[in-house]
């Protein structure tokens, strides 16, 4: 297989569909016991103020707790710096603010079922996804295409059940509307995020997450305010008086598990791999959820079943879901779930058994690999900076990190093989207390970045020319700071050295926070 058509593979991405499908299932459920009662009488419209403001208060909560603002965009407001979106992702936001209340909305239609429902929002998606794809020149695979095959099916057959459901105009241009945010969404994710570098992913979730949960509330807070007409009744309704109700309670739980399965499903779409693979994905997840929370409505307040044309579409989700599956590549998963246990297991205590051979071991380091362009003064000191902090947390001396089960090495996309540190490179290492730190120079090669677990570039341009020459490798490429460039303090005297050695110390510090590599 050649490198541009090498595929990265990833367990995770299951986990979050597990998350998006428990958490999806009492979201729809209680939007159906809150609208369809007929001794309440609550219309979608009178309650989604109140779970919309629900869903950007958990939201914001969300981030703070996981502590990803660090990763927005920021600007100086007043001598203050605070989290501020790019252009782009703002656009990508207010598509997320209309996705968000049309979901919602389109459970609370009389005469459609909470499955019909996610059929008609999942099919308008499913029908972007591979044109989004063309659009941004991704290679869509044979599994996606068969999963986005089997999807339609499932909505031709709840589809085709007319005496099942009745549609209205109000429906019909919700689920128009509904298309219209991803239509407006997904380009932007594309140019933004949709790459293996994770600090570009989470800012860019922040970023429309910002946008999102304003627009959510201000948007129809505006409208209500402002607008005429029955609907803009019911929403100053839902503004107002509906707070002092009943199922107020119930309703601010929606917004609260919309939020959570939120995270889940916008990390899903951000996961490198093409949309026409992420979102039948993200849509089966739904989907299954959507089934599971009718049967609770019929086991526990006599609601109709779903019928026999929504259990063949739901059938045929379920084997869309297994050919998009890692079934196709069981061997490959197998073995890197094999590697993950070991590796975890010797992390876990510090060193090295010894019955492990000499071979064996190799295969099973965590290697991190520091990129510049000469390979001089940045990579080679975030090199030193982070062998001292392996070592700190492993509880071991610097020399004896030839024997544990962690390596860091650097080099330099232009640089001239055997050239030393430089003297302003060593000075700011021992100033940090990096002593007897050995180097010279080498040259980025194939071996060392098949080797790395993850590639830690200086500056963007430096990711760009990595992820140029290793293609089938541009998941481990990432930036050490995803929000501004690590300058080359060559040529600007030694304070500028001190200063890069000690921004580049508190940043090995986090990305080894984030990937585990804790204190002992």
């Amino acid at each position: 297989m050649s490198a541009e058509t090498k595929r990265v593979y990833r367990l995770s991405i299951w986990g979050l569909a597990l998350g998006y499908f428990f958490f999806y299932i009492p979201y729809a459920t209680l939007i159906k016991l809150i609208t369809a009662n007929p001794d309440v009488k609550v219309s979608g419209f009178e309650m989604l103020p109140a779970a919309n403001i629900a869903t950007a208060i958990a939201m914001f909560a969300i981030i703070t707790a996981m502590g990803w603002w660090k990763y927005a965009s920021r600007r100086s407001v007043f001598g203050a710096s605070v989290p501020f979106p790019r252009n782009q992702a703002i656009i990508a936001g207010l598509g997320m603010a209309v996705i968000i209340s049309t979901t919602t909305l389109a459970y609370t239609f009389d005469g459609i079922s909470i499955l019909l429902a996610l059929l008609m929002l999942r099919g308008s998606v499913l029908i972007i996804a591979p044109i989004v794809d063309a659009m941004a020149r991704r290679r869509v695979r044979w599994f996606s295409w068969t999963a986005l095959a089997l999807s339609f099916l499932a909505l031709g057959l709840a589809l085709g059940d007319i005496d099942s459901y009745t549609m209205t105009a109000l429906a019909v241009a919700n689920v128009i509307a509904y298309a219209g945010g991803y239509l407006v969404r997904l380009p932007r994710m594309n140019k933004l995020a949709k790459s293996g570098d994770r600090d570009e992913t989470m800012r860019y979730f922040v970023e429309e997450q910002m946008v999102a949960m304003t627009a959510l509330v201000a948007i129809p807070a505006l409208l209500a305010l402002t607008g005429k007409g029955q609907i803009m009744m019911e929403l100053r309704y839902g503004f107002t008086t509906f707070f002092q109700t009943g199922p107020v309670a119930m309703t601010l739980m929606v917004g609260i598990f919309y939020a959570c399965l939120c995270v889940f499903g916008t990390l899903i779409y951000l996961d490198r791999r093409e949309n026409t693979f992420c979102i039948p994905l993200n849509r089966c997840s739904s989907l299954l959820s959507g089934l599971v929370a009718s049967w609770l409505l019929t086991a526990t307040l006599d609601y109709a079943p779903p019928g026999d044309y929504q259990l063949a579409g739901a059938a045929a989700i379920l084997v869309a879901i297994l050919i998009l599956s890692p079934l196709h590549h069981f061997d490959l998963y197998l073995d890197k779930l094999r590697r993950a246990l070991a590796r975890s297991q010797l992390i876990s205590v510090g060193s090295v058994t010894g019955g492990l051979e000499q071979e064996s071991l190799r295969a099973l380091q965590r290697v991190f690999l520091f990129v510049c362009s000469g390979n001089t003064s940045r990579s080679p000191m975030a090199q030193a900076i982070c062998c001292q902090e392996i070592a700190r947390r492993l509880k071991i001396s610097m020399e004896s990190l030839d024997q544990a089960n962690i390596r860091v090495a650097s080099a330099g996309i232009s640089a001239r093989p055997g050239t030393p540190l430089s003297g302003d490179a060593r000075s700011a290492l021992q100033e940090l207390g990096v002593a007897q730190f050995r180097h010279a120079s080498q040259s980025l090669t194939a071996e060392m970045v098949e080797q790395a677990e993850v590639i830690f570039c200086m500056t963007q341009a430096h990711r760009r020319a990595v992820t140029e020459m290793f293609p089938a490798e541009a998941e481990k490429v990432r930036c050490l700071d995803a929000t501004i460039d690590i300058e080359d303090p060559a040529g600007r005297g030694p304070k500028a050295f001190s200063d890069c050695a000690r921004q580049v110390q508190s940043l090995v510090r986090r990305r080894l926070d984030e990937m585990r590599v804790v204190l002992f």
